[in-house]
């Protein structure tokens, strides 16, 4: 039990050391023995330094034991090529890190007080490495230099729309907005076009009714945001969804659903006359309408007639074929959504009898035969 006690309070006071570990305080820069390298006097002079060949390696190790995550390439293109900037640290400023040698080793200092008798004069420039910012500061007076990340957002999007759909029923599209940098995203916005043949639902909007902006609030480190709206298809088709956006966000890909009509067809039969002496004419009227909202395709009447009619003749958007006592139309391509397809078929009544005209009507995408029987007394 003691033991345990001892190894308890053991851990506390390492625990506690490191909590009120102080910083490194710095109060002169520049001894020989503990400089990274020669003081600087102008942007050039960083230029050549970090980029000398003998000091190659102690860079790439300073490099490493910053945190550094993007490649050594990188950073001696951004040393040759970026735009290096003047700072100054005030006295008391608490530094993430500094770069020394110790026994000539290069090493890194993590929390450093400045605490000399004059601000700190520096230069720094950034490096982008990946899909990461580093800030490089390093003290003209020494040449130890030290590497922070940049906190920034990162944010993703994605879109989230049905594969398909169907014509008046609700389609929902839905952004995903994720921050995952280290650093709040505000002033991101994202205007989505309304798809020619859809109707915008939700949200509202007064004006104009052909697009949907959102405006997002500042989306947190790690947090993720949806917007989302809804639309009402007016015709069957392909959907596409195309997204602009602003504010940091990355382009967007285009979301595609697509629209399915409902397929449903009228068949309507007539005898213009009834009832029908022997000897004379009948007109059978025989009309399909489209009424659902997807595209008929391959329409074929078939119609049968009975003993004691003769066939005379047909009219219609396709030509009829006669085979012994059916008659068969010759396919229609199509027939939209609202529209009408008529045929007129003429027969002669030979003799008395209480007759049924049957018409089959077969279309594309209907698996069965619509069917519809016409009565007629020939007398």
């Amino acid at each position: 039990m003691r033991r345990l006690r001892f190894i308890a309070l053991l851990l506390l006071a390492c625990l506690c050391g490191v909590v009120q570990a102080e910083p490194h305080r710095a109060t002169r820069l520049g001894n020989p023995a503990t400089r990274f390298a020669e003081p600087l006097s102008t942007p050039d002079d960083l230029r050549r330094t970090l980029a000398r060949e003998d000091l190659r390696a102690d860079v790439a190790a300073i490099l490493r034991m910053s945190g550094y995550l993007g490649s050594l390439q990188d950073f001696q293109a951004a040393l040759a090529r970026a735009e290096i900037r003047e700072v100054s640290y005030p006295v008391g400023a608490r530094l993430p890190a500094m770069s020394t040698r110790i026994q000539g080793k290069a090493a890194l200092l993590h929390e450093v007080l400045w605490a000399g008798e004059a601000p700190l004069p520096a230069y720094e420039f950034l490096v982008e490495s990946g899909d990461r910012v580093y800030r490089v500061v390093t003290p003209k007076a020494c040449s130890n230099f030290w590497v922070e990340e940049q906190q920034r957002p990162r944010l993703s999007l994605s879109c989230d729309a049905p594969e398909e759909g169907l014509v008046a029923r609700p389609v929902t599209l839905c952004h995903r907005i994720a921050n995952t940098g280290n650093a709040p995203a505000a002033g991101a916005a994202l205007t989505t076009l309304v798809p020619a043949g859809m109707e915008l639902v939700d949200p509202a909007t007064p004006a104009p009714t052909d697009r949907v902006t959102w405006t997002l609030p500042p989306v947190a480190p790690g947090a993720e945001q949806s917007a989302c709206a809804t639309f009402r298809p007016i015709r069957a088709g392909l959907a596409s969804f195309t997204t602009q956006t602003s504010g940091g966000l990355p382009a967007a890909t285009p979301c595609t659903t697509r629209i399915r009509g409902i397929p449903a067809v009228l068949l309507e039969v007539i005898d213009l006359r009834d009832p029908v002496p022997v000897g004379q004419d009948v007109v059978y009227e025989i009309r399909v309408l489209n009424q659902g909202s997807e595209t008929l395709r391959t329409l074929r009447v078939h119609a049968t007639l009975e003993d004691g009619q003769t066939f005379l003749a047909a009219t219609g958007p396709t030509p009829m074929q006669r085979n012994g006592a059916v008659l068969a139309s010759k396919p229609l391509a199509s027939l939209e959504p609202k529209q009408e397809a008529v045929w007129r078929i003429t027969v002669r009544a030979d003799k008395a009898a209480d007759v049924r005209f049957k018409v089959d009507l077969l279309a594309e995408p209907f698996k069965r035969p619509v069917s519809e029987t016409e009565a007629t007394l020939q007398y």
